[in-house]
């Protein structure tokens, strides 16, 4: 009797076009624009020299002028210079400027260094940060030569001025490192919270004052929690199936570095899914409102979980951890992004299974809170 529910239950999803298209096509897109928004995030040949241009005056001092060119110059990354600076005039260093014949130029005066840029980049994003460093750093070296000259004479000068390699990563990881990959793992985490829909769907199926077919479904004399679970089986075979072909669509088509264990990874997925539908089951069961008012309240719960999780700006989620860490710790988009993250940067992963267990809290709450709503349910007349 199982298959025999389970099988047509299937054929009636499978004809639901909308529920596909929002489980299925809508997280596709949603690729697409990410690929378009983040793929020269790793595309950057740091190996290449940053060209810019150096505009100054005859009023400047030349020591000066040298002293910031031989900076530049010492800046290295994997003993590979940085940059590639020319002095320019005002008028060559704009018309350069927009040809994207240089990043940007260093404006020299007598008393500050300026920068400007025409578009914002991880190139431009260094050209600014080393101008802060050497103001900071002259600064400084003035400070000291105004109140403490002997300090000048000792080590601590050696220590001022030093360089700071940004972007370039000394820790071990799992993986390469991909900045763009971060924000596909929040997407995995909202694709999977596609899944309330799916359970939804289900709890008003099944419950004789939201729909006709929850009224046949409750004079039936099959057991209605072997129904629930029949239905739940059904969904959760369609939606699993889902999610991982979307993986896959992002790997290999939109070459989304997820790291090697896969295993692991689809775990990760597929217990993320049954997080979803039972959430969705306990929402359908739960709110007294139309099927689309249910939907609506669904998706508003599911992009505050993607925006908390850093989908939209990953300050967000540091925010949240430092100010909120338990609001994190129930977040399902968070748990699974944050364990994708984990497999894919980490080489001690048992931090990895902490966010596992806590999907199966969260799964298990879900379940057995819509199990007692279901035994507990009675109506008057059908």
């Amino acid at each position: 009797m199982f298959w025999h529910l389970y099988y047509y239950r299937l054929k009636i999803q499978l004809k639901d076009k909308v529920l596909l298209f929002w489980s299925l096509v809508f997280p596709l897109l949603l690729g697409l624009f990410f690929t378009a928004a983040f793929s020269n995030l790793d595309t950057i040949d740091l190996a290449k020299k940053i060209p810019v241009g150096i505009v100054t005056n005859e009023q400047i001092p030349a020591q000066d002028t040298d002293l910031f060119m031989n900076t530049l110059n010492e800046i290295k990354n994997n003993d590979q210079k940085m940059f590639r600076p020319v002095i320019l005039s005002k008028e060559k260093a704009e018309k350069q400027l927009l040809n994207e014949s240089i990043a940007g130029y260093y404006t020299l005066t007598e008393d500050d260094i300026s920068l400007t840029i025409s578009k914002q980049t991880i190139q431009q994003n260094i050209l600014d940060t080393f101008m802060n460093q050497f103001l900071q750093s002259k600064m400084t070296l003035t400070t000291l030569e105004r109140e403490n000259p002997a300090l000048l004479a000792s080590s601590i000068t050696e220590k001022i001025g030093k360089t700071t390699n940004y972007i370039s990563v000394n820790q071990a990881t799992a993986s390469k490192g991909s900045q763009k990959s971060f924000y596909f793992f929040t997407l995995i985490g909202m694709s999977c919270m596609f899944g309330m829909f799916w359970g939804i769907t289900n709890a008003n199926d099944e419950q004789a004052n939201q729909s006709a077919n929850g009224i046949r479904l409750s004079m039936t004399p099959k057991n209605k929690l072997f129904i629930v679970l029949t239905n739940l089986s059904s969904s959760f075979t369609i939606f699993i199936a889902e999610i991982f072909f979307i993986l896959g669509f992002f790997h290999f088509i939109y070459n989304v570095d997820f790291g090697t264990r896969w295993l692991l990874i689809l775990l990760t997925c597929a217990l993320t899914a049954l997080t979803a539908l039972s959430l969705g089951v306990l929402f359908g069961n739960i709110l007294k409102v139309p099927l689309n008012q249910k939907i609506s309240l669904a998706v508003t719960f599911q992009m505050t979980c993607s925006f908390l999780a850093g989908m939209m700006s990953p300050d967000i989620k540091l925010l949240v951890n430092q100010h909120l860490p338990w609001l994190n710790a129930i977040n399902p988009v968070n748990l699974v992004s944050e364990a994708l993250y984990k497999l894919y940067y980490y080489q001690n992963i048992d931090s990895f299974y902490n966010n596992l267990i806590s999907l199966g809290i969260l799964t298990t709450i879900f379940i057995t809170a819509s199990v007692i709503y279901e035994r507990r349910v009675q109506y008057v007349s059908l």
